[in-house]
């Protein structure tokens, strides 16, 4: 099996189980051809497990040991060129990118506000950009949601927009208690101001309105 190959086994692997647990061996082999997966259980990439008698598999540690998976997050309450730029960058650091997006009860408690638009709409439109390959709801509570999502997702590393000085200071605080072997990084500044954030985004839109 060629490291491209593995890398493409490994990582549909990894997106079935972060989505619903173990999986069944036609949900792997519609992503990949039946010889892969063969080929990932005698490497020991997948394990076959029982489950209420029915055969499943899960992603072994050997096997999550070959991704590095990169973890990102925000609001993204008004989606613009600074986010794809940035989630961009994101992808480049590891082979997965998993975004983690606000829920609405989240967004009200942090910004004081509703969102515009919900987080099942916020939720598919960030998994549907090109860099994404799986995106995620966060949890409703904030002090608890950062940690979980960590023992959720796993990455490798985490990814921090510019303007998140607040947010990554949580998380490091949680990496350093929990010791867990988590890098962090800072991703560029966009550089045009007036797509750089949803911010000057909602308030160009508010003064074309006027």
């Amino acid at each position: 099996m060629s490291e491209e190959d593995l890398k493409q086994v490994v990582k549909a692997a990894y997106l079935l189980q972060l989505k619903r647990g173990s999986f069944a061996e036609q949900e792997l082999r519609g992503r990949i051809r039946a010889e892969k997966f063969r080929d990932a259980l005698d490497l020991g990439y997948i394990a076959e497990e029982e489950e209420r008698g029915k055969r499943r598999y899960l992603l072994t540690g050997n096997g999550r040991s070959q991704l590095k998976v990169v973890l990102a997050g925000g609001v993204y309450d008004v989606l613009h060129v600074g986010h794809l730029a940035a989630l961009s960058e994101a992808k480049n650091l590891g082979d997965v990118l998993v975004v983690v997006v606000a829920t609405d009860a989240t967004v009200e408690l942090l910004k004081g506000r509703r969102p515009i638009f919900p987080e099942t709409d916020r939720c598919a439109l960030i998994e549907g950009l090109k860099p994404v390959d799986k995106a995620i709801l966060g949890y409703e509570d904030v002090g608890f949601g950062f940690e979980q999502i960590l023992m959720d997702v796993r990455p490798e590393i985490v990814a921090f927009g510019f303007d998140q000085e607040n947010l990554e200071k949580k998380v490091r605080e949680i990496i350093e208690r929990r010791k867990l072997n988590i890098q962090i990084v800072r991703l560029s500044k966009f550089e045009s101001e007036e797509y750089g954030s949803s911010t000057a985004v909602r308030r160009k839109l508010s003064e074309q309105m006027r």
